[in-house]
């Protein structure tokens, strides 16, 4: 999990792990959360919209800006609309001053939206299909009271013959170089037309061959790639004994220092308690964010779904429109048109209806189908039950921040719970020996 070491100013008899222990790393300093998840008495805030999903039995976890990434991919669809528009307009403007009519413009601004504007269009949406794909959610299950975290297998090493980053950049230069070869004879004003054909019609054979070989050994290789790439499983842990802490790290670089503060969840290896069998991260900027994020989980998993926050709808198609509709009435006409500029500029409308899709299909639809099996709602009587002294301190530790108390300052949690138990046995001796002394 981290590289880390018990505090100077700790007992060596502290646990290694419980709510309210500060620990030191390398980089910075963590507080505990778990085991034992404890009330830390801050609000429910999803600040990072880390909660993706919620449902009455489980809750999916999923950070990443999706809808930045299916608005940066869609530039380069409205990229190759305006230069296409850019190709018309040239090819009308020589039409109506009386010039004879050419398509070279035309030509070569559309080859260069098939070279280069829509390639990086479309390199940049599966690209972010990818990413979502390899960020699986983590699920917590409060019937079961247990979380799902997933995990990637190792993969073994593919060396593909003939291929690597040279033969990358020879393939795509030879295929650019056909295509320039195809549109090349349009641009010859003295040829007959027969020879012209015939240059094209051999330039297309070829291009046709380069395609057909480059395109069957790709798909061989991914095929190939497929089967060798790490696997997706899920490691199932109890939510009582799972490992969170709030780590706060400090980057020094040259002539700058950056702060910054993440939530981590982890699942501890069974013969290694201070290593990771798998975990999950988000940054949330400062402790006490970290805090109400996570108290979002814990009141899921010991309150129930309406303690808890719903997942926000920011990249909804719904919430775009109810915004747009907002604007309307909002803004005067210039900044209204120019919101709608940029809002066609990036292609927000379909950037949404991506995102959903993204959000709703394709990052469930490769999740094993044992976590699926998992996540069926259980009868009520089997339900887990949350343990009895958990049950007990939460209440104790609710009075307790009534009181003033602070979880960050509280320290390690049993420690807590033995100086409330003294003064609670104290309180009740003074009682004791003043009931004798009247009598």
């Amino acid at each position: 999990m981290a590289q880390e070491h018990t505090s100077a100013t700790s007992p060596i008899s502290e646990p290694a792990w419980e709510a309210g222990v500060r620990r030191t790393t390398q980089d910075g300093r963590l507080l505990a959360l778990s085991p034992a998840p404890v009330t830390t008495g801050e609000r429910a805030v999803d600040v990072n919209a880390w909660i993706r999903r919620k449902t009455e039995h489980w809750l999916d976890l999923q950070h990443g800006n999706l809808l930045f990434g299916a608005e940066f991919s869609l530039m380069f669809l409205s990229l190759t609309i305006l230069v296409m528009m850019g190709g018309v307009a040239m090819t009308v403007d020589y039409y109506l001053g009386h010039r004879e009519l050419t398509w070279i413009p035309l030509l070569g601004l559309g080859g260069m939206n098939l070279l280069v504007t829509v390639p990086w269009g479309l390199y940049m949406h599966f690209l972010g299909n990818k990413a979502v794909k390899e960020t699986p959610p983590v699920r917590l299950n409060r019937q079961r009271r247990e979380v799902a975290m997933p995990r990637w297998t190792e993969g073994k090493k593919l060396n593909l013959p003939f291929w690597n980053e040279s033969s990358e950049g020879w393939a795509y230069v030879t295929v650019v170089f056909t295509i320039v070869a195809v549109l090349a004879p349009f641009m010859l004003e003295d040829a007959t037309e027969e020879y012209r054909n015939n240059l094209v019609f051999w330039a297309l054979v070829v291009l046709g061959v380069e395609l057909l070989v480059i395109g069957t050994y790709l798909f061989i290789a991914l095929r190939l790639k497929k089967k060798h790439d790490p696997q997706l499983v899920y490691e199932l842990h109890p939510w009582d004994k799972l490992v969170a802490y709030i780590e706060t790290k400090q980057n020094i670089g040259p002539g700058l220092m950056a702060t910054h503060t993440v939530l981590t969840l982890a699942i501890p290896k069974p013969d290694d308690p201070e290593s990771a069998l798998a975990a999950a991260s988000i940054n949330v900027g400062h402790e006490t964010a970290g805090l109400t994020q996570w108290e979002c989980l814990r009141r899921f998993m010991e309150e129930g779904p309406d303690a808890c926050p719903d997942p926000k709808n920011d990249e909804t198609l719904a919430h775009y429109k109810a915004k747009c509709r907002q604007a309307r009435k909002e803004m005067s006409l210039l900044p209204w048109l120019g919101k709608k500029v940029g809002d066609w500029f990036f292609q927000r409308y379909l950037a949404h209806i991506i995102t959903e899709r993204r959000l709703k299909t394709l990052a469930l639809k490769s999740l094993p189908e044992e976590l699926d099996a998992w996540s069926v709602p259980l009868p009520r009587e089997q339900w887990a039950k949350p343990p009895e002294a958990l049950q007990t301190l939460n209440q104790h530790l609710t009075r307790a921040y009534e009181r003033g108390l602070r979880f960050t300052d509280m320290g390690p949690v049993s420690q807590w719970q033995a100086k409330y138990d003294e003064k609670k046995q104290q309180k009740r001796s003074r009682g004791r020996y003043r009931s004798r002394a009247e009598f």
